[in-house]
């Protein structure tokens, strides 16, 4: 989708916007050789976020594996699916792959005269030097942060990597015991054996040139209410684990443990100065339970480590005035914009405008595509330095801020506070 600028001062922002080579703070993308062994046609551009959306729109199971079945010919899976894309079309996440068809593709729109040359585009493009082509050449992109890969994969250079912080946290049976074990050439036979082994863990970590950070997805499965628990009672329950050889505690049998080691895993993390990343607010999918993903749940961890390094991904929707009181509060805690912009690109708008009123403007970060399909990570960019562009022309009218002091904003939410917070070293 072209973005339209009738407005010259969004549009002078918007071109700004462009010229900024950008950190793309959260991707999930696979190596560009797993990549190019994925078939490619029009359904692609709506295989990541846009099935819950789908979903929601009323396809079912039947509908979802028929639309993704390529033994099929691909018009009969287009009459399938074009009367559920004209319910998500308007949305933001089938924008993001509109934008794609209509600026890396070329064509007007995807339709039933495009449908099969959208395929032929995709196809076109779907060779090595793929992640070069869209990430750097289209979206001038200088450094991607991707989840939970530890740098030995054969990915571009430009890429760093948060490590994952359940293999030292969610130890809910003796296979995750003893796999933590075999990381560290460490027999585990008690607690403190964990925890010398995390020490490891964290510590090889942070030798790593090329891993930035800690994730916890815990959200998706539990409370973020992470509680401070004495060590006596984290120890029981790891004694049940050690005794339980045939089958895992449940995760309410495992919590006490769990919340346990993420306390200490923070403090391992604060000590060697690697920041955590926490996902706060919606998951992806359907039929989640937003409730355990307030990011106000964190505040215990927060009280104990207020100035770690923390990273507060998705802007807690849809807490977003409540994620910004965290980031006041507390020197540690950082807001990323990663997903934002197509969840809800003008609620992302809204909470942007709110934030740089409310928190340092050297603590937010602009920008994350958080994507399986390398391709939508262009249209998702171009939402969001829309989005900042039109916060930013406001800031201006409003005489909140000088054209200069706007262009210092930009740099910063786009770049520099993410190279900055995880010592990326672009500057």
């Amino acid at each position: 989708m072209s973005m339209v600028h009738d407005d010259a001062l969004v549009g002078e922002l918007f071109a700004e916007l462009e010229q900024i080579g950008t950190v793309d703070a959260h991707e999930h993308l696979p190596t560009e050789e797993a990549c190019l062994k994925e078939e490619r046609d029009f359904f692609s551009l709506f295989q990541c976020y846009c099935p819950a959306d789908l979903v929601s729109a009323g396809a079912t199971d039947e509908d979802m594996a028929f639309l993704g079945d390529r033994q099929r010919a691909a018009g009969v899976r287009w009459e399938r699916f074009k009367p559920l894309l004209s319910a998500i079309r308007t949305g933001a996440y089938a924008r993001s792959a509109l934008i794609v068809v209509r600026d890396v593709l070329g064509l007007e729109d995807l339709n039933d005269d495009t449908y099969e040359a959208v395929g032929e585009g995709l196809r076109d493009i779907h060779k090595p030097g793929l992640y070069d082509y869209i990430l750097k050449e289209r979206s001038n992109i200088s450094a991607c942060i991707q989840c939970w890969c530890l740098g030995s994969e054969p990915y571009p250079d430009y890429f760093y990597h948060l490590a994952p912080g359940p293999e030292v946290v969610d130890l809910h049976n003796r296979g995750a015991l003893d796999a933590l074990a075999k990381r560290c050439d460490h027999a585990v036979h008690t607690l403190d054996d964990v925890l010398e082994c995390m020490t490891q863990v964290v510590e090889k970590w942070r030798a790593n040139p090329k891993v930035v950070g800690i994730k916890s997805a815990h959200a998706y499965g539990r409370s973020l209410a992470f509680q401070k628990v004495n060590r006596s009672v984290a120890e029981d329950v790891f004694n049940k684990v050690l005794s339980n050889e045939g089958h895992a505690l449940s995760t309410t049998e495992a919590l006490p443990l769990q919340d346990y080691l993420m306390f200490q895993l923070v403090a391992r993390a604060e000590a060697v100065g690697l920041p955590m990343v926490f996902h706060t607010g919606i998951q992806a999918g359907n039929y989640n339970r937003i409730a355990n993903a307030n990011p106000l749940l964190l505040q215990p961890i927060l009280e104990e480590f207020p100035r770690a390094k923390i990273d507060l991904f998705h802007g807690g929707m849809p807490w977003v005035r409540e994620v910004a009181i965290l980031a006041k509060y507390f020197p540690g805690v950082h807001l990323n914009m990663a997903w934002m912009h197509i969840i809800n690109a003008a609620q992302a708008r809204s909470a942007l405008a709110e934030w740089l009123d409310m928190v340092p403007n050297t603590k937010i970060f602009g920008f994350g595509g958080d994507y399986h399909t390398v391709e939508k990570v262009y249209g998702h960019l171009k939402i969001a330095r829309q989005n900042v562009a039109m916060v930013l022309a406001e800031k201006i009218r409003e005489g909140a801020y000088t054209r200069q002091e706007a262009s210092m904003v930009a740099r910063r939410l786009m770049r520099e506070n993410p190279d900055r917070f995880y010592q990326l070293g672009l500057d």
